[in-house]
């Protein structure tokens, strides 16, 4: 007899199945198989749980509460986060996670209903290593959880009739945005003139050995502490470096009444904030194009730079692309700056944050926007991505002599993987790490984050 009853469902699901089961199947088990004894199950047990299935590449897990549901599911991927996972594979392995509470048909070998259909659905939708459940799920596990929840809006979601109201576990730290905030208002601004007479706005925190950080999009000394895709990089440089960094020229804090620029004009604000800073020879910093500028710099000037560790960088503008599309996309984008950049929400600043932090929440995401206006006006940006757009610096690659170390995502939506398999390519002594995420820049919720710390500080450590 079929027993009805409403339930938790939890749905897991392992990112990139099916492909990774084609390189190395027997890795892959042997890897899954330590996750689910390690990690999955001692969770489920914790929270009161029941494994009803294990797939091939997931599982359906049942449990009497959305408050257990929600602890089991924060506690499992947590731990996949650790750098040090219990397994033994090659590249990380990655969850989604889809949580919501329906009714279940129990006919004692399996469950079915919209319970299950749902959780799955959602956890299709779910981001690479995280957790998405529905608005029900929120309400009744109560106000008292020991994670904090973000909204996701709501989700059409395939064979479903209704749309649902989403929500995701936020595992970034909590008790960390005071003190960030803080650390935006404490900071000492400093300005520095450039080669060309143009005011710039640098600054410096934390102590040890120096890093420069290269300028890079559009940035505020003091929003960058806010910016979900800079925040977690700033603060983890600064905890055992003195971090020197920059608002380039017509961005910030730094003059925006900017007679001229040029890539060769962005080379020389890096070096005089080297010299402003006091620093003689430091690593680099590079983020987006911040890696074809530290790439010129140091060229320019070897015996400064020690080593580049660069982020979603490129060495060839959208402009000066071979590729047709590349060409018509940064056309495109350039005349929607001026003409969309100041407008209210949604605007072409949303679609920017949407493109360079899609991992983010929403809310995040919805802030980074805002706080663009005030980093630049639409004459500057447009101005300023006519040169990073139109900048090619294959050339200079092989006469970069220092170590690199090239990070670009594999999904990178601002720019292609390919771009920085390029730029790596051209540089005798680099390294090349691709990492499984769609954003450009980390926000520190992307669970390719802890491993990619651990990568930058090691590679530092080893060339001061």
């Amino acid at each position: 007899m079929n027993n009805r009853r409403l339930a938790t469902i939890l749905s897991i699901d392992v990112v990139g199945y099916s492909k990774l089961m084609q390189t190395d199947a027997s890795g892959l088990l042997a890897a899954l198989n330590s996750v689910f004894r390690s990690i999955v199950k001692p969770q489920v047990g914790k929270a009161n749980g029941r494994i009803v299935k294990l797939l091939g590449d997931g599982a359906i897990v049942e449990f009497p509460s959305a408050y257990q549901a929600l602890v089991a599911a924060a506690g499992i991927q947590t731990l996949m986060r650790d750098v040090d996972p219990p397994y033994k594979y090659d590249n990380p392995l990655f969850l989604r996670i889809g949580v919501h509470v329906g009714d279940i048909i129990d006919d004692g070998n399996d469950i079915f209903g919209d319970g299950v259909n749902i959780a799955a659905r959602l956890q299709a939708e779910a981001a690479s290593g995280g957790v998405l459940l529905s608005s029900t799920v929120a309400d009744l596990a109560g106000g008292d959880l020991p994670v904090k929840l973000r909204r996701e809006g709501a989700r059409s979601l395939k064979n479903i009739a209704k749309p649902i109201e989403t929500l995701s576990i936020d595992f970034s730290d909590q008790s960390s945005t005071q003190d960030r905030e803080r650390t935006a208002q404490s900071l000492t601004i400093n300005f520095c003139t450039s080669s060309d007479a143009q005011r710039l706005a640098w600054t410096s925190i934390g102590d040890g050995k120096p890093i420069v950080k290269a300028p890079n999009w559009i940035g505020h000394l003091e929003a960058d502490w806010r910016n979900p895709g800079t925040v977690s990089l700033l603060e983890s440089l600064s905890r055992y470096r003195r971090l020197v960094y920059f608002d380039s020229r017509g961005n910030g804090l730094s003059d925006w009444e900017m007679e001229n620029i040029s890539f060769d004009l962005l080379v020389d604000d890096l070096e005089a904030v080297f010299d402003a800073s006091g620093v003689d020879r430091a690593p680099i910093m590079a983020l987006s194009q911040g890696g074809a500028i530290a790439c010129a710099f140091a060229v320019r000037a070897p015996e400064r730079v020690s080593a580049i560790v660069m982020l979603g960088s490129y060495p060839v503008g959208r402009a000066a692309r071979k590729e047709k599309g590349d060409r018509a996309r940064a056309e495109a984008m350039q005349a929607m700056m001026s003409a969309g950049w100041d407008e209210d929400y949604p605007s072409l600043r949303d679609l920017y944050a949407e493109t360079i932090i899609p991992g983010a929440s929403r809310e995040l995401r919805q802030l980074y926007a805002k706080e663009m206006r005030g980093m630049i006006s639409p004459e500057n940006l447009g101005r300023y991505r006519n040169v990073v757009d139109s900048m090619d610096v294959t050339g200079l690659l092989p006469e970069v002599r220092v170590p690199c170390l090239v990070l670009h995502s594999k999904g990178d939506r601002m720019q292609p993987v390919e771009q920085g398999r390029k730029m790596a390519a051209g540089i005798p002594n680099s390294r090349f790490i691709t990492y499984d995420s769609n954003n450009h820049l980390l926000p520190e919720n992307d669970p390719c984050w802890p491993q990619l710390e651990r990568e930058i500080r090691t590679f530092l450590e080893a060339h001061s």
